[in-house]
């Protein structure tokens, strides 16, 4: 009996039935690939396919991470904010440092899912955010904030005006410290980018944006999660926030603040057994020399690379696959 066929099997085909020639040709596919950049047309059809847009109306804005649409929503016929994430740009390597198992699409469509869910969040809370709708893999839509002028223009950002139009600059000051102290109090987040590129301001008031990089810290526990980061880091990323927007005032209005004490007076606000903890904390002093940032916001790769620097002072080598 010619039992050449059941030689070849273990050969030709692995364990699970699988054939080697479809596997090797698959991978030889996934390195020759290479992802473009999504384009203004392509999120245009993404977002006409949903059936939810009627058109896409013009390119309102982009910055270091995504491009900004103004759409009309078809049944309501209101105009919404359709913020595109982009495959490669500064950010997104940054996140991507060390993450062998994701792609920059799957982390721009991460960085997407960041941004619509910390709006929810904080929108839940009562913090001035743009109202969030709809989440299409990398692309978020939310409400969109128009001038009190003309409601087809997007409201403007509080760098690119003379805020004295609209109310005493003083007065403006202390409400973005207001925003900023709401977000930490009553929604439990860190900012993690506030500045005057990331506030629009309308004759209502304030309203921040931009949160794609916003996490919560632990209220109950004083550890890291993987979804929250401990008291005293959120402590020394809200002190970086305060300072921001304080150099701001000061370089365009010659107004400025004690940071230190404004971060005391927020901390008075907090729940008294993580006051008792900052108070005691052995750890990570809450006015750091340099800004903590926590692993979360780092590539695995690079922690490993710090670390193995710390301890021996050499340079990791990354071990060959």
């Amino acid at each position: 009996m010619d039992n050449t066929h059941n030689q070849r099997i273990g050969f030709d085909f692995s364990k699970d039935g699988l054939d080697f020639d479809s596997i090797s040709q698959n991978r030889q596919f996934k390195s020759n690939f290479q992802l473009k950049e999504i384009t203004v047309a392509q999120a245009k059809e993404q977002l006409l396919a949903t059936k939810k847009i009627a058109k896409v109306l013009k390119v309102i804005g982009g910055g270091k991470e995504a491009t900004v649409l103004l759409a009309q929503e078809k049944d309501t016929g209101e105009l919404v904010c359709a913020k595109v994430f982009r495959y490669y740009t500064s950010t997104i390597k940054k996140r991507l440092q060390g993450t062998h198992h994701i792609s920059a699409n799957g982390m721009a469509g991460i960085a997407a899912s960041q941004e619509y869910w910390n709006l929810y969040e904080l929108h839940k809370a009562g913090i001035p955010v743009p109202k969030p709708r709809l989440l299409l893999n990398n692309i978020t839509i939310m409400d969109f904030i128009g001038s009190d002028y003309d409601k087809t223009v997007p409201a403007p950002l509080l760098r690119d005006v003379d805020v004295r139009q609209f109310g005493d600059p003083e007065e403006i000051f202390h409400e973005s410290i207001g925003l900023l102290a709401d977000m930490f109090i009553k929604a439990h987040y860190i900012h993690g980018d506030y500045s005057d590129h990331n506030l629009l301001i309308t004759k209502k008031g304030l309203i921040t944006m931009d949160v794609s990089q916003s996490v919560q810290y632990n209220q109950k526990t004083f550890i890291n999660t993987p979804v929250r980061i401990r008291i005293d880091q959120a402590v020394d990323m809200l002190l970086v926030d305060i300072e921001n927007i304080n150099k701001a005032f000061r370089r365009n209005y010659r107004l400025q603040i004690n940071s230190d004490e404004i971060l005391q007076e927020i901390i008075k606000e907090l729940p008294q057994h993580l006051q008792n903890y900052l108070g005691n904390s052995d750890g990570i002093p809450i006015h750091s020399e340099g800004f903590y940032a926590p692993e979360i916001y780092l590539g695995k790769e690079q922690v490993r690379r710090d670390g193995v620097r710390k301890r021996s002072n050499r340079n990791y080598q990354r071990k060959k696959r």
